[in-house]
Parts: C-alpha cells; structure tokens; sequence
C-alpha cells in the first residue's frame, strides 16, 4: 500500500521527491479500496464529479459508528487516518465488537485534488466557480506560484512595523513579536500571491468554491465567504446529511479533523431537558446530561495521547462535527489527527551551545520556542522534505515596488499536514475499538401475575448496562435519536391497560432502569412475545407465557 511505502521512506529522507505526495488521491483512494475488497457504497458525487465513497464494515442496520476523514478539505490527515482503519479492520489489527463502522475517507475530494495537483494549493473549497469579492468576475484573483518552484508558500516583506521577526533558532521560521516586551518588527507576512485583478487585494478570488465544512445547517455563517449560497447547498453537504439521516442506527460520529472537541468539551447548560422549553432557540451549549458522556470520550482518547497539546477550536461554523450532535442528535467527536509534540528533533546545536553557560536561559528559550511552527521546520530539515519548507529568495513583486519582498517559508498545505511518519503512532484505529465499548446495552427481566379469568399483569424492568445512556440528550430534545420502544406482538385490542407499542424516556448508563407494567386480555393467547429495541441498541426479544 502506498501509505506503507511512505512510512518506510519517510524512516531516512525524501530527497528527490514531492513530500506531499505520501498522502492519499481521490484516485489512489478507489484502488486501494478495491484491492482491500471492502463493501463500498457510493453515497454522493462533488462538484468536479468525484465519487463520495463509504466503506461498511458489519451489517448496514446494526448499532453503528460513523468515521469521516478530511472534512474539511485541507486536512489530508483525516483522510489518512479513515483508510488506516479501514486497513486495521480489515486485517483484523483493531475489532468492532459486534457494531457496525461506515467510514468515509475523503467527503471532500475536490479541496483534495487542489493541494496534491498543481502548486499544491491548499485550500478547503470545492470546485463551485464563484465571485468571492462581488465583481462580477470567477476566480480571477487566486494564489500565484512566484518564482515557479511549483508550491504556493508565504511572501515575507521587510518592515519594521511589522508583526513578524526571524527566530533566533532558525532564521527561516518567523515568528510573531511580542509588543509587550517592545520587541521590534521584521517582517510583514502574506501568503504567495499578487493583485491580479487590480483591486488592492491578495488571492481574495481564487479556484472555487465551497468550504464543505462551513455548508452544514448549525451555526452557520449566513452570507460568509466560502459559506456556500445557503445552507446545505453542495452535493458533498448534502450526502452526508442523508447518509446520516438515512441510518438511524448511527449512534456517534468521529470526524479527524482540524476541530477538536476531545481536550475542551463544548460549554455544558446546567439545566436538565426537561427544563428547556418550546418553541426552541437555538442550541450554544449542550444539555447537562451530556457532559458525563464527552468526559468519557475525552478520557479514553487522553489515555493513548497523554502529552498532546492542542490548540485547535471545538467549534466551526456550519461544520459537520457540530451539526451531527446540535441539529443530528447524535454523539459527535472532533480529533485532531496529529500533535506537534509527536515530532521528534535533536535539540539544536544553539541551545547545546549555551546551556553550560546559562542552563536557566537556555531553557526559556527553548520552551518559548518549542512550538508547532519550530519543530515543523525543524522535522523538513532532519528529513529533507522536499517542497515542506521553501528557501527564501529575492523577488521582485509588482505589488510591492521599491520594497523587498521574498517568497518561501511554509508551503501552506504542511502547515496542517506533516510527513505521515509523524503521526504514525495516533491510536485512531484503537480509539475507534474503545468508543465500541460504549454503546447502550438492555439487560430486560419480567414479572407475570394473573389478575383474574384470562387477565394477567405484566411487568418489565429494563436495565441499560451500557456506558452511554440509550439516547443523548440533546438526540432526545433534536427527536433525530429514537427512543427505546417495546413492541408486542398481541392485537391492541388485548391491552386493557398500556398499548401495543410503548416508547420509554432516555435510561440512563451504568445500570440506569425502568419499570413499564400492562394489564392484558389473554383469552385466545397462551403467551405473547415482546421486543425491546432502538436502532442504536441490540435488540432484546423475549416471550411471556400465561398460565405457566
């Protein structure tokens, strides 16, 4: 497999090659499906035309998880990630424990074909044509590859009033001053590009589009750029929505993204659903019912990443993490997908230098400087990864006369996106495997008594000994998680006290129980069977005998 042999290239150096060519293609992506003999499904098509695939791994209606890979376009490490659980599950390394796992890979293929073709533009929209900067022109004004080196990486401008110095570690890493300290500006910093379309502006048109993480329905950024001409208007948006709709049995999902919502948990209400009151406003926090349940999340992701560091936000607007949870009612998790903390350098030879003379100093420098930014440069050096970090050279630019402006730094794609050996330690697959663990679970025992002639009384007491309790609370307040029903298999007409069918509250994990009783007619029947069940559950069927 292709990501296997960039493990093993990435172990010495990439000299000679385009790092960014480790990760996975839309194209590359269908192969290796097909040469793993997965069940696939085609679940919608992008704006260029590129299929949307799920993989399915266990029985299409069974309690399930959903996994979702690079969302957002310019993470290709999500996508790298799903198809290592697709591999894991495959060749039996990680177990689902008898639920089902749908895993899309790449939902947003046309923001992935932009950063591993020409230039490596990285960007997280599709490839609708629009007029960003409202003049009347498509795509007129996008990224420009200066010095023809075949990457789109930074401009860096001389002046003093800017807010960018040179590190004192590596003089191609720039780093923001500190006004409080009055330390003095270097640099102005942009990304590579010009005014093409003469409006004073840099790449404020450019290829698409979209931003498909920004199209779902909650918290949406109404009239924003990349936002979408309203709310679930891309086919990329929309086949997820379905596809989530369409399989109720989905209990969570697990988005590798650059959101997370594992190391700080959305605000939290403080009260119960059954204070909130209709109509609803719209949701800014989750219910307080639900903090217990992303605490576990949190706790089992930490447990295999004890020193990560993240910095990432925990919500979007109009992401796909946030609305499966708010307006899909289902558990939703966001992870980042790699730590900066995974990247592991020699310490620099400065620091060696200085740390006998001033061992003190020597480490608040470090520390300062030990950030995500210094250990990238640091790992494309170590490695030689071509086309990771960009020599700076003079050029002239025509929207910068009689000032001197340089081209290089970060190629904009690695900034998110480091060699895979990096992250060839994240427990994803196994993290997957625990959330398994979780899923509510009935325990269901019953009582019989007759009443009278052909009268009996009949009383379930229903025990969820799961770790998650049989609806979130938010699913009960959305009404997209069903609740538990009982089902009898007897004529209504026998039920002289409760009905056929029974629809029960949400019972709580970890031992959480309740007691429905029935007077029923059984004149014609000498037992009846019931069965307990939501499409997150396993089903639980059992027959009650009269007269026995």
């Amino acid at each position: 497999m292709k990501r296997l042999l960039a493990l093993f290239l990435i172990s010495g150096s990439c000299l000679g090659q385009d790092y960014i060519n480790q990760y996975t293609s839309h194209a590359e992506m269908l192969k290796q499906l097909k040469q793993l003999g997965v069940q696939t499904q085609q679940i919608g098509t992008s704006r260029s035309g590129k299929s949307i695939i799920v993989a399915q791994f266990g029985d299409k209606s069974s309690p399930a998880i959903l996994v979702t890979g690079n969302v957002d376009g310019d993470y290709l490490v999500g996508t790298e990630l799903a198809m290592r659980l697709i591999e894991d599950l495959k060749s039996g390394k990680v177990t689902r424990n008898g639920k089902s796992i749908f895993i899309v890979p790449m939902p947003n293929p046309d923001a992935t074909s932009f950063i591993l073709g020409k230039n490596g533009y990285s960007t997280t929209f599709n490839h609708l044509k629009t007029d960003d900067d409202n003049d009347l022109k498509i795509n007129e004004d996008g990224p420009n590859d200066l010095n023809n080196d075949g990457f789109i990486s930074q401009l860096r401008i001389s002046d003093s009033s800017g807010l960018y110095k040179a590190s004192e570690q590596d003089a191609s890493l720039l780093v923001k001053v500190d006004r409080l300290k009055n330390e003095a500006g270097q640099y102005r910093l942009l990304n590579e590009g010009k005014d093409d379309d003469g409006d004073g502006k840099l790449d404020e048109d450019g290829y698409g589009g979209t931003a498909i993480n920004k199209n779902f329905t909650y918290n949406y950024d109404y009239f924003g750029i990349g936002s979408g001409v309203n709310q679930a208007s891309e086919p990329e948006t929309r086949a997820l929505i379905d596809f989530v709709i369409d399989h109720q049995n989905i209990l969570m999902t697990v988005n590798f993204s650059k959101y997370d919502n594992l190391h700080e948990n959305w605000l939290a209400n403080k009260v119960l659903v059954s204070e909130y009151k209709r109509p609803l406003e719209a949701f800014d926090k989750m219910p307080k019912e639900d903090v217990d349940g992303y605490k576990l999340f949190t706790h089992l992701w930490q447990q295999a990443h004890k020193d990560w560091q993240v910095k990432a936000e925990n919500r979007g607007q109009g992401a796909f993490h946030d609305w499966a949870y708010f307006h899909g009612g289902r558990w939703s998790i966001a992870a980042n997908g790699w730590n900066f903390k995974q990247i592991t350098i020699a310490q620099s030879a400065d620091v060696e230098k200085n740390k006998e003379a001033d061992v003190e100093k020597s480490k608040d420098a470090s520390a300062s400087e030990d950030t995500k930014e210094a250990r990238l440069v640091t790992n494309a050096k170590e490695k030689n990864l071509q086309g990771a970090i960009i020599p700076w050279t003079n050029i002239s630019h025509p929207d910068f006369v009689n000032e001197k402006v340089e081209v290089g730094g970060f190629r904009l794609a690695y900034l998110n996106n480091p060699d895979i050996g990096v992250f060839a330690e994240t427990k994803s697959s196994e993290y997957i495997t625990s959330l398994t663990t979780l899923f509510p679970e009935l325990n269901v025992s019953q009582s019989v008594k007759k009443i009278g002639k052909d009268l009996y009384r009949v009383t379930l007491k229903i025990k969820n000994i799961g770790k998650l309790p049989t609806q979130s609370a938010m699913g009960k307040l959305t009404r997209w998680m069903l609740p538990v029903r009982v089902q009898w298999n007897l004529p209504k007409e026998q039920f002289i006290g409760g009905s056929k069918r029974t629809l029960l509250a949400p019972i709580a994990a970890h031992g959480g129980q309740q007691e429905i009783k029935w007077l029923i007619n059984t004149k014609g029947f000498n037992d009846a069977s019931f069965e307990v069940s939501s499409p997150v559950i396993d089903a639980v069927t059992q027959t009650v005998n009269f007269g026995a």
